[in-house]
C-alpha cells in the first residue's frame, strides 16, 4: 500500500497516544533499517515528527517550525525560499515506501506522512482476506442427506410456517447477495487488471531512466557534480553585479570600486543550497556501477580542464554556477538574471505553437511560480556529456530535479531523444513549477526540444 492510501486511512481509535507501544517498536525498527540508518537527515526528521505527534504536540509541526528544530534554520526564514523541509518530506515518503516494500513488508502498522502535512498517521496493514467457507457462508441449496433412524414427529402448523418463512428468507438472502458477491469479484479483478497495466508500463519507464542515468554515470568514466555557488548569489545580491565566468574563474568577483569587505565576506561564504546536497544524495545511490568514480566539488573549485573530458552534472543556473555560460549557445532556452531588479527572464530563442517568447518571473509574483530549464548536452570536448539542472529558486530546483528522479516524467523525454544505436542525444526541457498553500509543488512542462536523430 503507497504512501496516498495510507493517508486516506483512519488511525485507530485512541490515536497515536493509545497505540504508543507499537507506534515506537515500529519507529524504532525503521530508524535501525538499512533504508535509514545512513541518512541522518531523514532519521532526524522523522523521528521529530513521530516524537512530537506522541507528545500530543501535532500544532508544532509546521514547515517553519521544522526547519527551525530539525534543519537549524532561523526563526525568520523564508519557507517559500528554503524548500529543505519540503525536498526532505518527499525523500521521507519515498524511503518509507521503500522500507516498506522490502525490509518492512511483514509488519502489521504502517508509519505514513500524508503529503501536504507533516504530522504522521499509524495505522494497519489490512490483512488479506480468507476465502470464504462456502459451508458457513450462504446456506446450502443441497438437500440434507436422508435420515437413518426413526422418523421424526410432525412438526406443528406454527413451526413448519416458522421453517417456510426461514426458507423464504435464506432464499432471498442468497438471492439479493449473489450479485453483491460478483461485484466484489469483479471489481478485485478489474483492480488487478489496473495493477498488471500500471506494472506493465512501470517496467519500461524504469528501464528508460536506468539508461539515462547509467549514461551519465557510467563505470568507465567519471562524473562529477558541480554544485551551486549560494555564497556567489548573496555576494551579487548584495552588490547589485553579476560576475562574469572569466572573473569567477580568476577569483576576481569584485569590480575596481567594490569595497574590499564585500569581497572579504564572498571568499569565506562557501555555501550551497539543499537542492544541491538533495541532488549528491540521490546520484550516490544510483552510481552503483563505480561508485568511486562519482565525485563532488564546490562550483568555486572546478577548474576548465575539468569540464573537457568528464561526464559533469552542473546544478544552479548562471547567477549561481556561471559554469553554465560555456553552454549557452547550445541552448534554446536560457534563465537569465538582472542584477539591478534581482527579477529573472526566461528566454525562448525559437518560440513554437503555444510557447512564449519571453517568460518574466519575480519573487514577488503572487501566484508563486517559478521556472526551471533541464539541459543534455555534449561536454566540451565532445566524447562526454554534461547535464544542466537549474531553476529560477530553490524550489524551481527542486522541481527539475524531481522531474529526473521520476522515471514516469523522465522516459518519454528519453524515448524521444533515443537514436537507433541505442544512445541519447542532446534534449532540454522548460519547467514551470506553481508552489500551493500545502507545500507541494505543481510541475508543467512548458516546452521541449530534442537534438534530430
Amino acid at each position: 500500500m503507497a504512501t496516498e492510501a495510507i493517508a486516506s486511512a483512519q488511525l485507530p481509535t485512541g490515536g497515536l497516544a493509545g497505540q504508543r507501544d507499537e507506534f515506537t517498536a515500529a519507529l524504532e525498527r525503521i530508524l535501525a533499517s538499512q533504508a535509514f540508518s545512513r541518512s541522518g537527515r531523514l532519521t532526524a526528521f522523522l523521528r521529530h515528527v513521530c516524537v512530537s505527534a506522541l507528545d500530543g504536540q501535532e500544532k508544532q509541526l509546521s514547515e517553519q517550525r521544522i526547519g527551525t528544530a530539525v534543519f537549524g534554520r532561523p526563526d525568520h526564514y523564508n519557507p517559500s525560499d528554503d524548500t529543505i523541509v519540503r525536498s526532505t518530506a518527499r525523500l521521507l515518503r519515498q524511503r518509507l515506501d521503500q522500507y516498506y516494500d522490502n525490509e518492512g513488508r511483514t509488519e502489521a502498522f504502517r508509519i505514513a506522512i500524508p503529503r501536504g502535512a507533516y504530522v504522521p498517521v499509524f495505522v494497519p496493514v489490512p490483512a488479506p482476506h480468507a476465502a470464504d467457507d462456502p459451508a458457513t457462508s450462504f446456506p446450502s441449496a443441497a438437500m440434507p442427506p436422508p435420515a437413518t433412524g426413526p422418523a421424526p414427529a410432525a412438526m406443528p402448523i406454527a413451526a413448519h410456517a416458522a421453517a417456510v418463512e426461514t426458507s423464504r428468507w435464506q432464499r432471498w438472502c442468497r438471492a439479493a447477495l449473489a450479485p453483491a458477491v460478483m461485484l466484489l469479484v469483479l471489481a478485485a479483478m478489474t483492480g488487478l487488471w489496473w495493477q498488471a497495466r500500471d506494472d506493465a508500463a512501470h517496467g519500461p519507464a524504469q528501464e528508460a531512466s536506468a539508461r539515462f542515468w547509467s549514461t551519465m554515470l557510467p563505470a568507465d568514466r567519471d562524473t562529477t557534480l558541480i554544485v551551486s555557488d549560494n555564497g556567489l548569489v548573496m555576494y551579487q545580491g548584495d552588490t547589485r553585479r553579476e560576475v562574469p565566468l572569466a572573473d569567477y574563474i580568476a577569483n576576481r568577483p569584485g569590480a575596481a570600486d567594490t569595497p574590499a569587505l564585500e569581497v572579504e565576506r564572498y571568499n569565506a561564504r562557501r555555501y550551497t543550497g539543499m537542492s544541491s546536497v538533495t541532488l549528491a544524495a540521490e546520484l550516490g545511490k544510483l552510481a552503483s556501477a563505480a561508485p568511486q568514480r562519482y565525485h563532488v566539488r564546490f562550483s568555486r573549485d572546478v577548474k576548465l580542464a575539468d569540464l573537457k573530458h568528464d561526464n559533469t552534472i552542473l546544478v544552479g543556473v548562471e547567477q549561481s554556477n556561471p559554469w553554465w555560460a560555456l553552454y549557452r549557445n547550445q541552448f534554446n532556452f536560457h534563465i537569465d538574471w538582472d542584477s539591478e531588479t534581482g527579477d529573472f527572464l526566461i528566454l525562448n530563442d525559437q518560440p513554437r505553437n503555444g510557447e512564449r517568447a519571453r517568460y518574466p518571473f519575480s519573487a514577488r509574483d503572487p501566484a508563486r511560480r517559478g521556472y526551471a530549464l533541464i539541459g543534455f548536452k555534449r561536454n566540451l570536448s565532445g566524447d562526454g556529456h554534461t547535464l544542466l539542472i537549474g531553476g529560477t529558486t530553490s524550489a524551481g530546483t527542486d522541481a527539475a530535479i524531481e522531474f529526473m528522479m521520476n522515471p514516469a516524467q523522465l522516459a518519454p523525454l528519453i524515448r524521444q531523444a533515443q537514436r537507433a544505436d541505442g544512445s541519447i542525444g542532446n534534449f532540454e526541457v522548460l519547467l514551470q513549477c506553481v508552489l500551493q498553500a500545502n507545500g507541494s509543488t505543481d510541475i508543467a512542462v512548458l516546452g521541449t526540444r530534442v537534438a534530430p536523430r
